[in-house]
């Protein structure tokens, strides 16, 4: 008999007290039927039912049912054995599955995280290129030095006077960054 078959027996013994209606509740008289009618009749009136309510594994070794099983399975012997094999062979791939599957998902996640990693150092070298980023300096600085031009024209165009110099002083703006020259008052392209 199977551990997963004792276990379930043992659970349904469990649950009820009358030994009289464990034929009926475990539904054992179909299976009784399967065995010769003089072991069943014979089994059942030696049986002593006042043991029985006291412990599972007597009722296991005292009942008909058991009998049966336990003659069946002596003459057939290889059956079991080979039950059993395969059993566990089942056991065992089941058991290398699992570990297949463990050691897989750590892999992935090892691959995730490693292509993470290289997105990021992508997105930063994209980020930081070099000569993009001296294009937009250029840029910005012509932007800006077309800027103050026509604030100074604007400024003129009023009636006041004012230099390069004294509207890079109020903006707050580094000469150097404009390429701006205090002597000349002019912006030098280097």
């Amino acid at each position: 008999m199977s551990a997963a078959l004792r276990d379930r027996l043992r659970k349904t013994r469990r649950s009820f007290n009358a030994s009289l209606t464990v034929a009926k509740r475990l539904k054992i008289d179909t299976e009784e039927k399967d065995c010769a009618n003089s072991d069943k009749g014979s089994l059942w009136k030696n049986a002593d039912f006042s043991r029985l309510q006291d412990s599972p594994e007597s009722l296991e070794r005292n009942s008909p049912t058991y009998a049966c099983f336990r003659s069946s399975l002596q003459k057939n012997p290889p059956c079991e054995s080979a039950e059993n094999s395969c059993v566990l062979k089942t056991n065992l791939s089941h058991q290398q599955s699992l570990e297949e599957k463990a050691r897989l998902v750590k892999q992935v996640q090892e691959k995730e995280d490693l292509l993470r990693r290289l997105k990021l150092v992508k997105m930063y070298r994209s980020k930081n290129n070099l000569s993009e980023l001296q294009a937009l300096i250029v840029k910005w600085r012509s932007s800006t030095q077309l800027m103050l031009y026509e604030l100074q024209s604007a400024f003129s165009a009023d009636g006041k006077k004012v230099s390069l110099t004294q509207l890079i002083d109020n903006f707050g703006l580094e000469d150097k960054l404009l390429h701006y020259s205090r002597t000349e008052e002019d912006f030098v392209n280097t």
